[in-house]
């Protein structure tokens, strides 16, 4: 295959091509087709309406339970990881000028990590407690900081950048500060071109790009022995987290291959820091993502399929080369992941063309990309605002339109197949890669599509039901009237028995997970003494309940379930429509407002003081 093959991971759904245009309509398209399903099962033939809900409610069940157990024993596993670190002595074996004074230059283990901060008009006192908790890490004084900044935020980015870069100025290898212009385009492969969306991905399209540069100037490290880590500006890592990704990046250098090229590691995320302090629709909100998150992450160690999330560590080449951020995207992250994926599946196919060319044995197009767990979980904030609750239910709901969006990733994802099926030769396919192709497409589908299809199908056969006096035609009222036949199989994955049973079991095990995140992540280790890093001491300022914080734990995160249905249906199904219709008329063109995640509120703001929960 000729090297300049069609690049069809640099695909874009804002290009002019009838292609490009009817992937966007996809995911608005896919609901529409779920709800007619349903209203013509429901006047039609109510076998139909129930074997559509029957179908998603396995579905979504399956899924959320599965995710709820994984999250369940990630958590045993990240209790058992905290019982095996010993302390760190973060003032002597951090500080950069320490390390100078003892010797010269500083300790270079042979990896460089680059830690990049995408911010747009973050408070300055966060993102310093980011960095003081950055400075904790092990050898943290080889580390190269990069404040990726907002041209547009004006002279106060310039003012903060440069204040940071004075207070950890003997801290850090190198701070930089780098300002993303305002006025960039985004060019496609069509030859049609766009301006680009304000934003994270645009930011560190620009920064990281700027960083590179800086990389291949200094030859003290290799590029190819850089790792870059993409942080929000509020993300606090465990101190060991980056020793563990260099751990294994030498590892996997030293052994045949180049693995450490195609590896992009995720630890699982909690933003519990402001748990107590948070509003329900926050703290909902919070429940959902670290099932998800933590959960996927766990399910890595099984064999699972996960896409990374927020703050994620990859090889600066793989950055480099994959492009792996456009100017404009919402969803960064998974982005990232998918471009990745597919850039890696480009190569592989060409290497198997050129070796059947050459007549050596191959075994077609393998995509090398993995995602690896860390399983010592990032901490960082949820949604607050101090102007108060009702100023926070406004930015959770930006956060929540945004956070959908990314239902764009599920256009970009069948269009850069389409370009992908017109381009490889049939030579280079298998099972192996129809497999994880599929897994690549299927996960932003069941994330946006399928809970709303789910949700749709049961509030018609809920009305369908009320309207025949609470029972459904053909089945059973009671469960103990059931009988043995296909009828009755079908009535109880449907939910005809009783229509609260695809949630009751979903929901208890999401309880128990994100009871069991807060108490081994949280609660437990800002108990230790012995550790004073930033990470153990942020414990998610949750008090006592008649001396207990299991019992304050145990009676919010059980009303917060009661309340995730009705909140879910605006910040989630409603969100979620309101993402199809955008990306379906304006693909990512979308208005980013940044989420409020204050750091300093009034004494009376908190879940049970006044105000509400």
């Amino acid at each position: 295959m000729d090297k300049t093959c069609y690049r069809f991971d640099h695909a874009n759904i804002h290009e002019r091509r009838f292609a490009a245009r009817f992937t966007r309509v996809v995911p608005f398209g896919l609901v529409v087709a779920a709800a007619i399903l349903a209203l013509v099962g429901v006047t039609v033939d109510i076998t139909l309406l129930l074997a559509v809900c029957a179908v998603l409610n396995l579905s979504v069940w399956l899924w959320i339970c599965s995710a709820a157990v994984y999250g369940i024993l990630g958590a045993s596993v990240v209790s058992e990881n905290f019982e095996d670190l010993e302390p760190t002595a973060v003032a002597v074996k951090n500080t950069k000028d320490v390390d100078e004074a003892a010797g010269g230059e500083l300790k270079q283990d042979g990896i460089r990590h680059v830690i990049v901060f995408p911010n747009y008009k973050e408070d300055e006192e966060m993102m310093a407690e980011t960095l003081q908790s950055l400075k904790e890490a092990a050898e943290s004084a080889d580390f190269w900081v990069v404040l990726a900044m907002e041209a547009r935020e004006g002279q106060g980015a310039t003012d903060k950048a440069e204040r940071l870069k004075q207070r950890f100025a003997n801290t850090f290898a190198k701070v930089l500060a780098v300002y993303h212009p305002p006025d960039l385009k985004e060019y496609h492969l069509d030859g049609s071109c766009d301006e680009e969306v304000p934003g994270k991905a645009s930011n560190l399209k620009y920064a990281v790009a700027k960083a590179h540069d800086a990389c291949i100037e200094d030859t003290s490290v290799a590029v190819s022995n850089t790792v870059l880590t993409v942080s929000d500006a509020d993300c606090i890592f465990h101190p060991n987290y980056f020793a563990q990704v260099s751990a294994e990046f030498k590892a996997m250098q030293a052994s045949p291959g180049e693995q450490h090229r195609w590896t992009m590691w995720q630890a699982p995320q909690l933003p519990f820091i402001n748990y107590y302090e948070a509003p329900a629709p926050s703290r909902v909100w919070g429940y959902i993502s670290s099932v998800y998150e933590f959960g996927g992450v766990s399910s890595l160690t099984s064999g699972g399929h996960h896409m990374v999330f927020s703050s994620y560590s990859l090889s600066l080449q793989l950055a480099h080369d994959g492009k792996l951020w456009d100017g404009d995207v919402i969803a960064e992250d998974h982005h990232a992941y998918v471009k990745a994926f597919l850039y890696s599946a480009r190569i592989s196919a060409m290497e198997a063309v050129d070796a059947m060319r050459a007549g050596r044995p191959t075994r077609g197009c393998r995509p090398p990309l993995r995602v690896r767990p860390v399983m010592l979980p990032v901490k960082s904030t949820s949604v607050i605002d101090p102007d108060g609750y009702w100023a926070t239910y406004v930015a959770r709901w930006h956060q929540a339109t945004r956070h959908c969006q990314g239902v764009a990733e599920l256009s970009y994802c069948l269009l850069a197949t389409w370009d992908l099926l017109w381009t490889l030769p049939l030579s280079v396919y298998n099972l192996h890669f129809l497999m994880h192709l599929g897994k690549v497409i299927f996960r932003p589908l069941f994330m946006h599509i399928m809970p709303i299809a789910q949700s749709l199908g049961l509030a018609v056969l809920t009305l369908y039901w009320l309207f025949h006096h609470r029972s459904v035609p053909m089945c059973p009222d009671r469960i103990w009237m059931a009988s043995a036949d296909g009828n009755t199989m079908l009535c109880g994955l449907a939910g005809a028995w009783a229509l609260t049973w695809p949630m009751v079991i979903p929901l208890m095990l999401v309880a128990v997970a994100n009871f069991r995140f807060l108490m081994v992540s949280f609660i437990r280790q800002g108990a230790r003494a012995n550790r004073k890093e930033l990470w153990y001491r942020k414990d998610s300022n949750t008090p006592e309940t008649c001396g207990s914080v299991v019992l304050t734990l145990t009676w919010l995160i059980a009303i917060d379930c009661v309340m995730m249905c009705p909140l879910m249906a605006v910040y989630g199904a409603l969100a979620e429509v309101v993402a199809f219709w955008n990306v379906m008329w304006r693909g990512n063109s979308f208005t980013y407002v940044t989420a409020s995640k204050a750091t300093t509120l009034g004494a009376d703001y908190g879940s049970t003081r006044s105000g509400g929960a």
